[in-house]
C-alpha cells in the first residue's frame, strides 16, 4: 500500500519559532510551523499534520533563501541527522533566531516586557560536546532523522569531541538498541552506557562500558574539570553538554545570584553538585535537592560535608529560609507544585536556568504573578547549530 500524499502549500516564512521551525502563514491566514526553513525564505512546504489554526510540515524546496542559509558542515546533517537541526543556519543568524524565540516566550506566555537587552554568550560550535546520545543500527551509531524512528550512521560528528567522536563513528555497538557516549575533556575518560548486550561490542579497551540505565552503585564515572575544580560524573548522573557550557552556566549564574556573602542558598535539581559547589562557595550555607541516587551519590563526592543535599523530589522537599534559590529543572521546568515549595523558603533572589523557552515563559508567568520582577536575561549558546537554549534569568522581589 503506497503512502498517503502530503498537502503541499507556498508560504513566505516570517519568524523563528520553537524546536528549530520557522513560522509563516498559508493563503487563509493559518499560521504554518515548517522545519527546515529561515526566517525571510519562501518555501514549499510538505505538510505532516493539519489543524484549524495550525499546521506543521517540512521544507522540501526553498524558492527564495535567506541570506544566512548555508550549507551544513557536517556530513552527517547532509545525509539526513536529525540532530543538528539549525546546521543550515549561520551562526549569527541562530543567534537572531534564538533570542526571537525567548523574547516571544516572555511576551507571549508570560506576558510581560521583553527587557531592552536579552543576553547572548557564544561558545565554540565545534567538538563541544562531551556526552552524546545516539542509536544504534546494525551496530552503528548514529542520529534519528527528524520526526523519524530511522537513524543515520554517522560518518562524523563536528559538535561532539574527539574522544566521543571516534566511539561514534568507529565504535561497533553489536545489537544495542541505543549508546550514550560520555568522554572528559580534561582527563580523556571515556564510559558507554548501552541498551543492549554488551558482548560483542568493538570498541577500544580504555572505553568503560555499562549495562542501562547505569543507575546502581558501582557504576563507571569519568572526572571533569570545571570552575578550578574536579567533578566527579558517574554514567547514570547528568551534566551539562560539555565542561565549556558548565562553565559559562557556572559564570553567567554566579553573577544572576549576585553577592552571596553571609547569605544563604539553594541549589535545586542540583545534578552533581555544580552550582552547589562553584556559584555557593562564598555563601553562608548551602543546600542542594537532587532526586537521582547516582547524581546524589557524586554529589555527596564533590561537595563534602559542607553541603546538605537531600535526596528527594523537590516537590517532596521539606522547604527551609534561604536567600537565594537556584533552579535548573527538566526540559518541562518547574511547574506549579515545585515552585511552591521553593518560595515557601521565602527567597528574595530567584535565579532559574531554563533548557526550553517554553517552559521558561511558564514559569517566569507564575514568579512574577508571586511578586518577583524580572531583572536579566542571558542565553548561553550551549548547543550550536541546533534549536536548544540555555537561558539564565534573575529576578527579585
Amino acid at each position: 500500500m503506497s503512502a498517503p500524499s502530503r498537502s503541499m502549500i507556498e508560504l513566505r516564512l516570517d519568524a523563528a519559532s520553537g524546536g528549530g521551525a520557522s513560522v509563516g502563514r498559508d493563503a487563509t491566514g493559518r499560521v504554518v510551523f515548517a522545519m527546515g526553513g529561515l526566517p525571510g525564505e519562501v518555501v514549499r512546504v510538505a505538510l505532516d499534520s493539519e489543524k484549524k489554526r495550525f499546521a506543521r510540515g517540512n521544507v522540501v524546496e526553498v524558492l527564495e533563501s535567506a541570506d544566512g542559509r548555508v550549507v551544513p558542515a557536517c556530513a552527517t546533517a547532509q545525509a539526513g541527522c536529525g540532530g543538528c537541526d539549525l546546521s543550515h543556519a549561520a551562526r549569527e543568524l541562530q543567534q537572531e533566531m534564538k533570542i526571537v524565540v525567548v523574547a516571544d516566550a516572555l511576551e507571549r506566555i508570560a506576558k510581560i516586557d521583553v527587557p531592552e537587552i536579552i543576553g547572548f554568550r557564544s561558545l565554540d560550535a565545534m567538538a563541544y560536546r562531551t556526552t552524546v546520545r545516539a542509536a544504534v543500527t546494525n551496530g552503528r551509531a548514529g542520529y534519528r532523522r527528524r520526526a523519524s524512528h530511522d537513524a543515520v550512521a554517522a560518518s562524523e560528528c563536528l559538535v561532539a569531541h574527539p574522544r566521543v567522536e571516534e566511539l561514534l563513528v568507529d565504535g561497533r555497538w553489536g545489537s544495542a538498541h541505543e549508546v550514550t557516549i560520555r568522554a572528559s575533556a580534561a582527563t580523556g575518560e571515556r564510559l558507554a552506557v548501552v541498551d543492549g548486550p554488551l558482548e560483542g561490542l568493538t570498541i577500544p579497551d580504555d572505553v568503560a562500558k555499562v549495562a542501562a540505565p547505569a543507575r546502581g552503585p558501582g557504576a563507571p564515572f569519568i572526572s571533569e574539570r570545571v570552575a578550578e575544580r574536579d567533578w566527579r560524573i558517574s554514567a547514570g548522573s547528568f551534566f551539562q553538554s560539555g565542561p565549556a557550557a558548565a562553565q559559562a552556566l557556572v559564570d553567567v549564574v554566579g553573577v544572576a545570584a549576585g553577592d552571596l556573602t553571609g547569605r544563604t542558598m539553594l541549589d535545586a535539581y542540583a545534578g552533581v553538585g555544580l552550582f552547589a559547589g562553584s556559584v555557593g562557595q562564598d555563601a553562608r550555607a548551602v543546600t542542594a535537592v537532587e532526586v537521582s541516587p547516582s547524581s546524589v551519590a557524586d554529589a555527596r563526592i564533590n561537595l563534602g560535608p559542607g553541603v546538605e543535599i537531600h535526596e528527594c523530589r523537590v516537590e517532596s522537599w521539606s522547604a527551609s529560609p534561604t536567600d537565594v534559590v537556584i533552579a535548573d529543572p527538566a526540559r518541562a521546568g518547574l511547574g506549579a507544585e515545585a515552585l511552591d515549595t521553593l518560595l515557601a523558603a521565602q527567597p528574595d533572589r530567584f535565579v532559574l536556568v531554563s533548557c526550553d523557552a517554553g517552559s521558561m515563559g511558564r514559569d517566569i508567568g507564575l514568579l512574577v504573578a508571586r511578586g518577583f520582577q524580572l531583572e536579566s536575561v542571558e542565553i548561553v549558546d550551549a548547543f550550536a547549530d541546533t534549536s536548544h537554549v540555555e537561558v539564565v534569568t534573575a529576578l527579585h522581589r
